[in-house]
């Protein structure tokens, strides 16, 4: 039985041996990459009151974060960012469309697929969502429709946060697009 004033010093040596160990094993260091801040989007508080429309975000079919294939690097906060870059690209079509009903609108958004991997020296994305209109005060079915990205860029994964969020810009744009023929 060990006594107690050796306990500290194997917990010390333990501490010690563990990442020279796995280190002569192969293992590397894992990073987590915030897409929010990475890529440079203000974070924001969404104003009070009513708004035309409410983007809600979710990714239950999703990891988060989002490992990418062939490295140790993972994206985090798709939802906060993909709801970001959808906000964004429908804000004309929300200002357009504030009285169209009581309450306003939700635009609630899957994300059902999302793949990140990189592959001599290029990070390649592809997300593919649901989005289903709705209104806001009752949530009353309007529309719904599929939407995804693929995009690609020569980058470090480490560094490629911007090359996520172009995708998610992009699936964005469609979707605002999507939404200036829908039927309200």
């Amino acid at each position: 039985m060990l006594a107690r004033t050796e306990t500290p010093r194997l917990s010390r040596l333990a501490a010690l041996l563990v990442p020279l160990l796995a280190s002569a094993c192969g293992a590397e260091a894992s990073s987590t990459v915030p897409l929010l801040t990475a890529a440079g989007i203000p974070i924001t508080m969404t104003p009070p009151g009513d708004v035309s429309l409410e983007v809600v975000t979710r990714s239950t079919a999703v990891r988060d974060p989002l490992p990418v294939v062939g490295t140790t690097v993972s994206f985090a906060d798709l939802e906060g960012a993909l709801g970001h870059a959808v906000s964004t690209a429908t804000i004309p079509w929300a200002d357009a469309h504030k009285d169209a009903r009581p309450g306003g609108l939700q635009l609630v958004i899957d994300i059902v697929e999302a793949h990140v991997e990189f592959d001599a020296g290029r990070l390649k994305v592809t997300l593919t969502a649901r989005a289903t209109l709705r209104t806001r005060r009752d949530h009353d079915y309007i529309a719904q429709t599929q939407a995804s990205c693929r995009d690609a860029g020569l980058t470090d994964p480490s560094h490629g946060a911007t090359v996520v969020y172009a995708c998610m810009t992009r699936l964005g744009r469609d979707l605002a697009g999507w939404l200036g023929g829908a039927p309200l």
